[in-house]
């Protein structure tokens, strides 16, 4: 992914970034609150990805599955916000 992300894809990085390493819970249908699978696949799929998915065990015999965002994830973050928040300000 050489290409400037999609505005969708920012926002769920951004929303990723926010959580931390605590992630975003799934849903059911998918990580509705980081944001749509359209936009989570190509952050996954990014070489190096800047998100993964993780399971995580809550007590004996439950667990949940998160978004998380990886090192590179943040490093990419970090390294690209004043660009990207030109092109899309954060949402309010």
């Amino acid at each position: 992914m050489t290409d400037m992300l999609t505005q969708t894809q920012w926002r769920a990085l951004r929303r990723l970034y926010i959580a931390g390493k605590t992630g975003i819970p799934a849903d059911g249908s998918g990580y509705g609150a980081a944001g749509t699978w359209d936009a989570l696949l190509p952050l996954r799929d990014h070489e190096p990805p800047l998100v993964r998915e993780v399971f995580r065990t809550v007590g004996h015999y439950k667990g949940q599955y998160m978004a998380v965002i990886t090192d590179a994830g943040v490093e990419f973050y970090d390294k690209n916000e004043r660009r990207y928040n030109l092109f899309y300000p954060p949402e309010k």
